[in-house]
């Protein structure tokens, strides 16, 4: 008999805020519409104490075989979304019609990085550059970023954040930890990994995704994360995300997480659910600085067009819950695990 398993990804994030650079990452996704029309969206990060972002985003598509090469200049949406105090999310978002089929390599440039960010040689003379390489076909879309950016890491806290890429077409997806790219493509200059103690070193499960790090430095870090995507065993695409860390000094008492289940836990964090039947699992968050919580829950299983899991989530000063009901029927068993995250935001003042 097919099972499923179900891969869960605990999250402990804060909302206080540091000062940084307008720009503070980003993404390029692509999802198909209908015949050769794609909506393209660009996701930019920024931080609200720095200079305002572009107004129109001029988004560069390049044919990878002939070097047919277009420009569409995008306005972002008029709804701005606040992630965090202190961060703002623009979406630039466009219907564009490819004039052919084949694989094109999709990018934006915008200056400048913070001065401020440690693992780098020489951040304020780097650009931005984001790219997303699609296979136009009339019927393929990008992968695409189920979780928003971590922004924030306490330091000599562990932190655990994971991106849940997902591709809707059902194509293998693949994930590492990639180096941040500058002016034309160019990797910059001296990078590294966020600084973390040696016995937790910053690290991306290859299987799962989760990035795991302890951090012993504050300061601005960037991070960049690549999702390959496969298709019969060929790489057919690839996206990134650029994003940036700020590791911060708190006196603050992480919360403590209990996990309980009417299914037994395998691997850890990873359950086996049996087609049809009844799984809930309940998520009792507690904070001994009585402050508020929040938490949020994303994932492929919250987001299928039939029979999703449900999440029920109730935020609270000091204590939360999450719970995550499913009944997943035998035409969605497989060996391949739904990966959800659930996310918990303190609020520090």
């Amino acid at each position: 008999m097919k099972k499923l398993l179900l891969s869960l990804i605990l999250g402990l994030g804060l909302t206080n805020y540091a000062s940084a650079s307008h720009m503070m990452g980003g993404q390029i996704t692509v999802e198909h519409v209908s015949g050769m029309d794609y909506r393209v969206v660009y996701t930019a990060y920024r931080d609200m104490t720095g200079i305002p972002i572009a107004q129109v985003a001029s988004i560069s598509f390049v044919d990878s075989v002939s070097g047919t090469s277009f420009i569409v200049p995008i306005h972002y949406d008029s709804l701005v979304t606040v992630l965090v105090p202190g961060v703002e999310e623009y979406v630039y978002d466009s219907i564009v019609t490819f004039p052919n089929a084949g694989t094109w390599y999709i990018s934006y440039e915008e200056c400048c990085r913070n001065a401020a960010i440690l693992n780098m040689s020489s951040p304020a003379s780097e650009s931005h550059h984001f790219y997303s390489i699609v296979l136009i076909d009339s019927t393929n879309s990008t992968p695409v970023f189920l979780n928003p950016p971590i922004v924030m890491a306490q330091e000599n806290v562990p932190c655990y954040y994971k991106p849940l890429p997902f591709d809707f077409d059902g194509d293998s997806i693949a994930w590492s930890l990639d180096v941040p790219l500058s002016s034309n493509g160019v990797p910059v200059a001296g990078y590294v990994l966020p600084s973390s103690d040696s016995l937790v070193p910053f690290n991306m499960d290859p299987l799962t995704g989760e990035i795991t790090f302890l951090p012993n430095l504050l300061g601005h870090f960037q991070v960049s994360v690549r999702v390959k995507e496969y298709r019969n065993g060929l790489q057919i695409g690839e996206i990134t995300r650029d994003m940036q860390l700020i590791v911060v000094q708190s006196l603050n008492v992480p919360a403590v997480l209990m996990i309980s289940s009417n299914s037994a836990p395998f691997n850890g964090k990873t359950y086996t659910i049996a087609p049809n039947a009844a799984f809930s699992m309940t998520v009792s968050i507690f904070d001994q600085d009585n402050q508020g919580l929040t938490l949020a829950g994303r994932g492929e299983a919250f987001s299928l067009a039939s029979n999703p899991a449900m999440l029920s989530v109730v935020n609270g000063a000091s204590s939360a819950t999450a719970t995550v009901s499913w009944s997943p029927n035998s035409m969605q068993a497989r060996t391949a695990p739904y990966v959800i995250g659930l996310r918990v935001s303190e609020k520090l003042w």
